[in-house]
């Protein structure tokens, strides 16, 4: 009976013991009572460059196809000068055809020159008029630029430059008056070497090409287009279903690889997304045609190699990065930071990008600060943190090779913090 009493106060009195210890630190308003953190897991917040990227396949292509056609009303057609397969660049004679009316054919070629000159003189002063055209400052009332802005354009969003928009949307224009003014002049040079063969040579006519390209197609039996040219020049085309094509928009930075060549990395930047699919169908999903432009040399690459494309959605270059589960959320963001002093810190934070579990933090959070991650239950604001022995990192023998003065340092550190 003795000894069941003894073990029945030695019981209750623990109970009291721990109770007690759970009173003083539930009622402890002024943090006297110093609480300790074990933290098992923890993470180091870095710096990484986040991509969000969207994978698709795609298909190289001819960047551009150029049908040539020919007038049966001008004359008849003689012959051919190139066959199919034929790399032929501007200015190659493509094929000849006499005419039947001499007087009609130079009066027609005569105004054809006319307006070609006339085309080229115009759009020669419109990207004179771009160039010397200067984007009022963004602060201004006048800010806005509709000279050359497409009808189209979309509302600009609250934290986009518009100097920069408007910046980029003048060089874009310029590019694509410049390559039709290119056009322009070739077909003008064409047509006036053809008014130049019919004053010199009378009868016959040689048409030379407008384009550079390879010939695809030759329709023997005349039928319009009787030639086509497809550019030497390469771009890459897909296709997104509907929510795919609510991430994309033109300009967005893209990857290219080909299945078995995984070595070649080449990039390309979205030149178009169609607003309308192919095809509109209750019961077939929209697909919308996108195209990548490509500047780099592909001389190893032919139409029709299949590639995987991965379109750049988003990115954050050099952001302050965590790993997802290290974040935890009561009514906001936070992180259970590890700090200098040894103590454990409960801090908001703000995230943007989320890619594949690593998280940019664009307030809050320094890179190589550390953060707990488990367990959950020992971290406690202010709270003094412990963690277990990196074993792996111990080494035997280093302990050894420590100075004598150095021991005798910490070992009476240690005595005194004793």
């Amino acid at each position: 009976m003795r000894k069941k009493k003894k073990r029945r106060l030695s019981f209750f009195l623990a109970l009291l013991f721990i109770l007690t210890n759970v009173l003083l630190i539930y009622f402890d308003r002024e943090d006297r009572v110093v609480q300790k953190s074990y933290i098992n897991d923890w993470s180091e917040a870095f710096t990484y460059d986040l991509l969000e990227t969207l994978p698709t396949d795609g298909v190289f292509t001819a960047t551009e196809t150029n049908p040539v056609y020919f007038d049966d009303t001008r004359g008849a057609f003689q012959e051919f000068l190139i066959e199919e397969g034929e790399e032929v660049r501007e200015g190659d004679e493509l094929y000849e055809y006499e005419i039947t009316d001499y007087e009609t054919q130079q009066s027609s070629l005569e105004a054809e020159v006319s307006t070609l000159q006339g085309e080229i003189t115009a759009i020669e002063a419109y990207i004179a008029e771009i160039e010397s055209y200067v984007i009022p400052d963004s602060n201004s009332d006048n800010s806005t630029n509709g000279f050359f802005a497409p009808d189209t354009q979309e509302d600009e969003e609250e934290d986009s430059d518009p100097n920069a928009e408007a910046e980029f949307l003048k060089e874009q224009t310029i590019a694509e008056k410049e390559m039709e003014l290119a056009q322009k002049e070739a077909m003008l040079q064409m047509v006036e070497n053809q008014l130049n063969e019919l004053e010199t040579e009378g009868q016959t006519i040689t048409v030379e090409s407008p384009f550079n390209g390879v010939v695809t197609d030759i329709n023997e039996g005349l039928d319009s287009p009787i030639i086509t040219l497809q550019a030497t020049t390469l771009q890459a085309e897909g296709e997104l279903d509907e929510a795919e094509r609510k991430r994309v928009e033109e300009g967005m930075e893209v990857k290219i690889t080909i299945p078995d060549q995984e070595e070649l990395s080449i990039t390309g930047t979205v030149s178009s997304v169609q607003t309308f699919p192919d095809k509109i169908s209750v019961k077939e999903t929209s697909e919308y045609p996108f195209e990548v432009s490509i500047e780099e040399d592909l001389a190893d690459i032919l139409p029709g190699y299949h590639a995987a494309v991965s379109i750049i959605t988003d990115r954050a270059d050099g952001a302050v990065t965590a790993f997802a589960p290290l974040l935890s959320t009561e009514e906001n963001l936070f992180a259970w930071v590890m700090d200098e002093s040894g103590k454990l810190e409960h801090r908001p934070v703000e995230t943007a990008l989320e890619v594949d579990g690593l998280v940019e933090v664009v307030k809050g959070l320094e890179s190589g600060e550390m953060l707990a991650h488990t367990p959950h239950a020992q971290f406690r604001r202010g709270a003094t943190f412990f963690t277990p022995i990196q074993t792996n990192e111990l080494r035997l023998k280093d302990t050894f090779t420590i100075n004598k003065d150095t021991m005798l340092s910490y070992g009476l550190m240690g005595l005194m913090a004793r």
